[in-house]
């Protein structure tokens, strides 16, 4: 039996073919299937990117200008009362909740911005370039826009809130103590009420 030799053109679509599945399997690898944000993985592989560069520059601040990324800071967010928001509404309704918060984020920054579901109703951002007064201003103003925005749900109109931590890359030098800081300054609002934002400065004074 004569096997048919597969054309150029054959090849090529089986090629774009291959491409397409290494994408979809990275999206499944990387990022959250309800929300479409990063998940932990795909975030902490990303980011460490631009911490690299962030470490370099404050290790050799006299090559100022071979710096493209030189400030870095990472936002914690928490959606306030999600559990009694699914016991009283259900996991569908949660499920909204959290695709609509995620919308509300990514249209509030920049491509190069990074955000991804944490765990839970907890998601991270992390802000390319900002310090932390800058995270902070953005953070606030994602808030204001989640408690303006209305959920549908079946007859049922649902609000929301949120809590934020907010730290700037140069009060920490590893990833993990950037976000142990945000999730302390998050702690804070919950605390001292919900459907607020703090930064880790105002917790030194």
């Amino acid at each position: 039996m004569i096997m048919e030799k597969p054309t150029t053109k054959k090849l090529l679509g089986q090629i774009q073919e291959l491409k397409e599945e290494v994408i979809r399997l990275k999206e499944l690898a990387y990022k959250d299937e309800l929300t479409r944000l990063y998940n932990r993985h795909g975030f902490s592989e990303e980011v460490q990117k631009f911490l690299k560069e962030i470490v370099s520059f404050k290790r050799h601040p006299e090559r100022r200008e071979s710096f493209i990324v030189k400030s870095f800071s990472l936002i914690v967010f928490d959606i306030d009362n999600f559990k009694k928001l699914n016991d009283t509404y259900g996991h569908q309704a949660g499920d909204e909740a959290l695709k609509t918060v995620g919308g509300i984020i990514m249209e509030s920054v920049r491509n190069i911005d990074l955000a991804a579901r944490w765990g839970g109703e907890e998601i991270v951002l992390g802000l390319v370039g900002a310090n932390e007064d800058d995270a902070f201003r953005i953070a606030d103003d994602i808030r204001k826009k989640i408690m303006a925005a209305k959920i549908k749900w079946k007859s049922k109109t649902i609000s929301l809130t949120i809590s934020g931590g907010v730290a700037g890359f140069d009060t920490a030098e590893h990833f993990d103590d950037l976000f142990h800081l945000a999730d302390k300054a998050l702690y804070k609002a919950k605390k001292d009420g919900k459907n607020m934002i703090i930064k880790v400065g105002s917790l030194k004074k």
